[in-house]
């Protein structure tokens, strides 16, 4: 027995001094080669360790890697995917032999990671194998207690999205679970469609990380050039960046600065500052009960982006309690700030109306939606608007309204509209109808005092090739009418006219006092060819006297060229009428009377019978079913009448 326990205390005694021996002589890069070999072995790339491998020996041994680099694929840009300093790792071996792997602690220094997707949507860090579409399972993440990531950074290249990323990691660290309820920060900064964005982000710890049952608690502030974003709340599939429940805020200049990055279709508006709660599971991201402002507008509602789909799918329903009518000029391109109106000039520096500003056609080509808009107040200085109501739906391409409607002066004017995108230039459809327009309302909201009685009827149809507003209305093919069967302007709304005006249009004027004017008929009507509107006719019939308009309107270079004339029916008042030239453009007109020819000669018959054939073919335009005794009917009648007689 005693013999035995000698040999045993001399083996013991071998093996520490083998240990010893073991610990003083061990070289760790000998386990570069194996660790090389089993990298390669799950990746299919090349892996390298080129610098020294370096550690300890203890209960929590520590090993250190220097300049290791993992390979590209084959298709990919750069040479290296990753690419790291220094990599330094400490086990707990005791929770080793208990058969789990507890990290805990783990230093990442000068880490440069390129992912890379190209146009076909293959991406660089996809490796093969059999398991790649499989769900990620939370409880294999391995358990780091404690982390840091120093002075590395992060390269996206996304071809098939073209979405390019630089991001630099300044900081990020992961801290033993009980110092703090949120242990994993990051921080970093860098250019992501050229536009400087910065990140600072919170989670739970990776030991939650783990726990398949448990919501992933996060909280991220980003900044994307001037749009401000933040989110609270849980991920139930943190792995995937799915399953997110969070109450988001978020502000910018426009949400279109947004679109090349979502990849969704968004507007051009005026500033913005909307929050509500940002949920998305494996179909849609959706914001939910969210409300805010846009521009002077109020906004709530809801948004689904459905991404499953081959084309991706946005579905709101929005409402503006107090809408300002301002903040939808963004939509055709006019500038935020009413005033910078004004600022829009040509290349000669002429101010212009129209916009020129691209239409977003690539984002309606690839994207579908449908969209409901309310608006219940609408602020308009001078324009009667109320209450609007919009259906867009886009599908393959197709952008359509069916319809907008707003109410106007006490009527309704309604808007349907088709854009054919999958064709360059765009092509448009328009026809825009006028119902039950007062002419009351349209004085009093322009601060005109004085009674007006009459309701107008209208409408303009036509269709555009272009991708700008301005360029599509140059190219302008159709007609447009407007109709109003008796009326009267009060003399106490028409004393606030130019006295000359007056006479040149053969208004009665009694001691220089205008009278009442009793309207029988106007009617506008307006041939629409290649952007110019040519007057076919344009008529006011009144108890005095017949106005007549000529000329073009040049949609195009929004250059007004009209004549008034005005013809008295008593001829003696007639006979030395000049007419009224309207000239300049829409946004500089000029008024002035033509004192080189007399305006009306031959009396009312000759006024009237050039208009019977433009008369009779505008009014079934208006598809109004016009009574034979009404007035503008009447009109017809009695002008075929004159030329029958001549």
């Amino acid at each position: 027995m005693r013999r035995a326990l000698k040999w045993l205390a001399a083996v013991v005694a071998l093996l520490v001094v083998a240990v010893v021996l073991v610990v003083i002589f061990f070289d760790w890069n000998w386990l570069r080669g194996p660790i090389e070999t089993r990298v390669e072995a799950a990746t299919g790339r090349e892996f390298a360790i080129e610098g020294d491998l370096q550690g300890e020996f203890s209960w929590q041994p520590w090993m250190t890697a220097r300049d290791i680099r993992l390979d590209n694929a084959e298709w990919a840009t750069a040479d290296d995917m990753v690419f790291i300093e220094e990599l330094a790792v400490r086990i707990d071996v005791r929770e080793l032999l208990r058969g789990q792997l507890v990290i805990t602690e783990t230093r990442i220094v000068g880490a440069d990671i390129n992912l890379q997707i190209d146009e076909e949507g293959r991406a660089n860090w996809d490796m093969g194998g059999d398991d790649q579409e499989e769900e990620a399972d939370r409880g294999e993440v391995p358990l780091i207690e404690n982390l840091v990531v120093e002075d590395s950074q992060l390269t996206l290249d996304d071809a098939s999205r073209d979405i390019q990323l630089e991001a630099r990691v300044a900081q990020a660290e992961v801290v033993s679970p009980d110092e703090g309820s949120l242990p994993v920060s990051l921080e970093g900064d860098g250019r992501i469609q050229g536009n400087p964005f910065s990140i600072n982000a919170s989670a739970g710890s990776l030991a939650l990380l783990r726990q398949e049952e448990e919501p992933y608690p996060v909280e991220i502030e980003i900044a994307v050039g001037q749009t401000r974003a933040r989110a609270s709340g849980t991920l139930t599939k943190p792995l995937e960046l799915a399953g997110m429940d969070a109450e988001l805020w978020i502000s910018g200049p426009t949400p279109d600065e947004l679109a090349p990055i979502l990849n969704i279709p968004l507007p051009s508006t005026p500033p913005y500052e909307l929050a509500g709660r940002l949920r998305r599971d494996d179909q849609a991201w959706y914001f939910e009960n969210f409300e805010g402002t846009v521009g002077d507008s109020d906004l709530t509602g809801n948004m689904r982006v459905e991404v499953a789909r081959e084309r991706p799918l946005i579905v709101a329903d929005l409402l503006s309690r107090r809408l300002d009518f301002a903040d939808l000029g963004t939509l055709i391109g006019l500038p935020p700030d009413p005033a910078q109106v004004t600022e829009q000039a040509d290349e000669t520096g002429r101010v212009r109306l129209l916009p020129d500003a691209p239409l977003q056609i690539e984002q309606i080509r690839s994207t579908d939606a449908q969209v409901v808009f309310r608006g219940e107040e609408v602020i308009a200085p001078g324009i009667p608007l109320d209450n609007v109501e919009m259906e867009l739906t886009i599908e393959d391409g197709v952008l359509q309204l069916q319809p907008v409607l707003f109410d106007f002066a006490g009527g309704q004017l309604t808007l349907f509209l088709s854009l054919y995108s999958t064709v360059d230039p765009v092509e448009t459809d328009y026809d825009l109808r006028l119902s039950d327009i007062q002419l009351q309302n349209i004085f009093s909201q322009a601060g005109l005092e004085g009674e007006a009685q009459g309701v107008l009827e209208g409408r303009f149809r036509f269709s555009t090739v272009g991708n700008t507003v301005r360029r599509a209305f140059a190219t302008a093919q159709g007609d447009s009418a407007i109709i109003m069967n008796g009326g009267l302007i009060s003399g106490s709304i028409l004393q606030l006219l130019d006295a000359g005006f007056l006479e040149a249009i053969a208004v009665v004027l009694t001691d220089g006092v205008p009278s009442d004017m009793n309207i029988r008929c106007f009617i506008g009507a307006f041939d629409i060819q290649d952007g110019i509107m040519t007057t076919q006719p344009v008529l006011l019939d009144t108890e005095d006297s017949a106005i007549n308009v000529e000329g073009t309107i040049d949609l195009g270079e929004e250059a007004l060229a009209l004549e008034i004339r005005g013809a008295a029916k008593d001829p003696g008042f007639a006979s030395s009428r000049v007419g009224v030239i309207v000239e300049g453009t829409l946004a500089s007109p000029s008024i002035g009377i033509d004192p080189t020819e007399l305006a009306v000669r031959g009396g009312l018959a000759a006024a009237l019978g050039a208009l019977v054939t433009p008369l009779a073919a505008a009014l079934p335009f208006l598809e109004l079913g016009l009574a034979e005794d009404a007035p503008c009917g009447q009109l017809i009648g009695e002008a075929e009448a004159e030329v029958e007689e001549d």
